[in-house]
C-alpha cells in the first residue's frame, strides 16, 4: 500500500501511527537493509493504521535515484498505508547549509517526486490534522520554500477545531530555539522562530522529527517535540557526550484518541544498533562507506 492511500477515520477508536526514520536503504550499499526488514515484521505485527517515514529513507538519494527507487519498493512491504517526507540524504540540503556538498537542485527534487510524490502534504485522520514538511527547503531561497510556507499557513488556517501534528525530518533546533550557531543538525536559525510561532498559533501540538538518529523529547512553549530513533546507524560516543544517553535503533508509536495524543518508544530486540562513529569521525559522512551489494 503506497503513500497515496487515503486513511479512513475509525470513529472513536484510537488511531495509531508508527513513525520510522532514517532507514538509509540501498541495494548497492545494503548495510541497513536487514534491519529494515526486521522493522517491517515488527511494525506489521502491531497493525498500525498508518506508517509515516520522517525522512532519509535512502542511503544516498541525491546522487543515486536508484537508491530512492529501491527504498520505494522496500516500503511496499508494510501492510498499513504509509506516507513519507524527504530528508537531506534523499533530496540534498539547502544550498547555504550543504555540509555534504549536495545542494538542492531541480533534478534532485524531480527525482523525489518521480519516486514518492509531493515534498509536503496534509491529511486528516480521526480528530487530527497531520502535516508533512520538507525541512531541506528551510532557508533554501528556492521558490518551493515560499510555496511550502504558504501551504503550511493554509493547512493551519483551515484545520477547524482539529489539533495538528507536524512531521518533518530535521528538528527545529537541537538544544535552544534561539541558538544562532550555524548547524546542519536542525533547520537553520533564519526563519526558525517564525516557523515555531506559526505552529504555536496554528494549533500544532506536536512536532515529530528524526535526522539525528536518537530518541529525545523536549518542549517549546506548549509544543511537544519528539525525535524518532533510526533503524540504520548511530554514533554512540557522540550522543553519550552530548546527552549522557545511549542511542539505539527503534521507532515511535503514536496514539491519537479523541483530541489526546501520546507516544511510546519501541526498541525491538531484533533490531541491531550499528555504531558507525569511527567511520563518521574519519570521513565526515557515512555515504563514503564502500559498496556492499544486496545479497
Amino acid at each position: 500500500m503506497g503513500q497515496d492511500t487515503r486513511v479512513a477515520a475509525r470513529g472513536c477508536e484510537p488511531f495509531r501511527i508508527v513513525q520510522i526514520s532514517d532507514t538509509h536503504l540501498s541495494a548497492t550499499h545494503s548495510y541497513f537493509v536487514d534491519n529494515f526488514r526486521v522493522l517491517v515484521d515488527e511494525v506489521n505485527a502491531l497493525r498500525p493504521d498508518l506508517v509515516i517515514h520522517s525522512g532519509d529513507v535512502s542511503f544516498n538519494g541525491p546522487v543515486c535515484e536508484a537508491d530512492l527507487s529501491f527504498a520505494r519498493a522496500e516500503l511496499e512491504r508494510f501492510e498499513a498505508p504509509w506516507r513519507i517526507i524527504p530528508g537531506n540524504h534523499d533530496v540534498g540540503e539547502a544550498p547555504r547549509h550543504s555540509r555534504l556538498d549536495q545542494p538542492l537542485t531541480d533534478a534532485r527534487l524531480a527525482a523525489w517526486k518521480r519516486q514518492f510524490g509531493p515534498l509536503w502534504w496534509a491529511e486528516d485522520v480521526a480528530h487530527w490534522r497531520i502535516v508533512g514538511l520538507d525541512t531541506s527547503l528551510f532557508d533554501s531561497r528556492r521558490p518551493e520554500e515560499a510555496q511550502q510556507a504558504a501551504f503550511l499557513a493554509e493547512a493551519l488556517e483551515t484545520r477547524g477545531e482539529r489539533p495538528v501534528v507536524v512531521f518533518m525530518h530535521m528538528p527545529p533546533f537541537v538544544d535552544e530555539a534561539d541558538d544562532r550557531q550555524a548547524t546542519t543538525s536542525s533547520i537553520p536559525f533564519d526563519g526558525r522562530l517564525a516557523f515555531l510561532e506559526t505552529c504555536q498559533s496554528g494549533g500544532v501540538r506536536v512536532i515529530a522529527c528524526g535526522h539525528l538518529h536518537v530518541y529525545r523529547r523536549m518542549t517549546w512553549r506548549n509544543i511537544e517535540i519528539v525525535w524518532a530513533p533510526c533503524t540504520s546507524f548511530v554514533n554512540i560516543a557522540k550522543w553519550q557526550r552530548h546527552f549522557g544517553g545511549f542511542a539505539r535503533s527503534g521507532f515511535v508509536e503514536w496514539t491519537l484518541e479523541g483530541r489526546q495524543i501520546s507516544h511510546r518508544l519501541v526498541e525491538p530486540p531484533r533490531l541491531f544498533t550499528h555504531d558507525t562513529g569511527l567511520w563518521s569521525d574519519m570521513y565526515g559522512t557515512v555515504t563514503k562507506l564502500p559498496p556492499r551489494p544486496l545479497g
